[in-house]
Formats: C-alpha cells, structure tokens, sequence
C-alpha cells in the first residue's frame, strides 16, 4: 500500500499542475479599437452627393467581391490538427486547430511532465489545457485510480468514476471532478494508462463554461494515441 500512496501523491501533481503552471500564464488581450476605415466608410453613408453614392457603391462592390473571395479560401482551407509526440519518445498524439504545444511550460514546473498542450484562446481567464507526466508504476490501477480521486476532490470537491477508455491497445480508467481553484469553478479528467511498466497520467483541465466542449478533445486524444514502440 505504500508504494501505491506515493505513486497517488506524484500522480495528484499532475492535476495541481495543470491548473497553476499553464493556466496562470495568461496575460490580458488587448482590446480592438475602431479603425479609420470603418468611420470613413460611416462617413460616406451618410453623404447625399451623387459622386459619393456612386464611390460608396464602388466600395461595396470591391468588399462584396473580398468577401466571397475571403469565404471561398475559408472554404477550401481546412484547419490543420496538431501532432505532438512525447518528450521520451513513448507515444505521439494529435490536438485540435488552434491548440499550442505548451510542453516546455510544464516541464518548468515538473520533470514528469512529458507532454503538455493548451487552446491558443484563453476562455475566463483560464486556457483549457491538457499535461500528461510519466509516473512511477502501480499494480492495482483501478483501485489507485478511485484513491487519488477521492484525495484530490478533498472534502468539498466531487468526484466521478469513470469506464476504462480505450487507448492503442491499453485500458485507460479515470475520473472527474470538480472543484474551486483561485475563486474559479474547475472541471478536471485524469486516465491513467499502463504500458510496459509506465504509467502515464493524462489530465485535462477547463473552466466550467468549457468543460462540455473539452471533453471531446481528450476523448480524440486517447482515441488517436500511438505508442511509438
């Protein structure tokens, strides 16, 4: 059982990681100011010379014609997904468009960390991110799955069990639970996959307004793992 408490308390940083080296690394986005085309084309609008009815409806053409070039592009222009491969070699994954990789941030913080990754759009304050650390090998993986859970959630979180996923070939079981960090509502799943010795320890952490549309990303994570073995 010892072996197994401290496998549970280096597998638990993971969790507290996640929430403090990545998300806490925000800083305020700058906020658009109205450019001098827009109050020129007001201007224009509101003109009743003929010469500038016949500009204005010049211009509305010319940014028509940008518009459906710019839909056209959009249109046959697919974002391209993210493959990232672990810091050991061990496994490569893929996440969304849009997402960074954010592994040497973790690693700042822990050398477990081998793989770490974030959405480019902070969301609350809080940028969704995924950290996946490289832990010490645990024998009965359910039952220290369910321990950790109810270390973490503490007296006033709340926890769920979650079925094994499948992840290339391994079973993968987890949890989720929810609780309060810095005065924000946070939503955390951990998997804890086995492979030829290793445990690796997946978590994804999100705001509350974020949570349903993070859970996709880690199931296509999982879905998509290839061991590089």
């Amino acid at each position: 059982m010892t072996t197994t408490r401290a496998s549970l308390r280096t597998a638990g940083a993971a969790t507290v990681l996640a929430v403090l080296a990545l998300a806490g690394c925000a800083e305020e986005e700058p906020v658009a100011e109205p450019t001098a085309t827009s109050t020129a084309t007001d201007d224009a609008a509101t003109s009743s010379a003929p010469e500038d009815a016949q500009e204005e409806t010049a211009s509305e053409d010319a940014a028509a014609d940008t518009a459906t070039q710019t839909e056209q592009a959009e249109a046959t222009s697919e974002p391209e997904e993210l493959e990232l491969s672990a810091s050991d070699g061990s496994f490569t994954v893929t996440v969304p468009a849009g997402w960074e990789d954010a592994t040497s941030t973790a690693q700042e913080q822990t050398e477990t960390a081998v793989l770490a990754a974030r959405d480019g759009e902070r969301v609350d304050s809080f940028y969704t991110n995924i950290v996946i650390t490289q832990e010490e090998y645990v024998g009965n993986l359910t039952s220290a799955v369910e321990s950790s859970a109810e270390q973490l959630a503490g007296e006033d979180g709340e926890y769920e069990l979650l079925e094994p996923a499948e992840v290339d070939g391994n079973r993968a079981p987890g949890y989720t639970l929810v609780r309060e960090v810095q005065d924000a509502t946070v939503h955390q799943t951990q998997r804890w996959v086995s492979h030829e010795g290793t445990l690796y320890v997946v978590t994804l952490s999100a705001v509350e307004s974020q949570a349903e549309d993070a859970e996709p990303v880690l199931e296509d994570l999982l879905a998509g793992w290839t061991w590089n073995d």
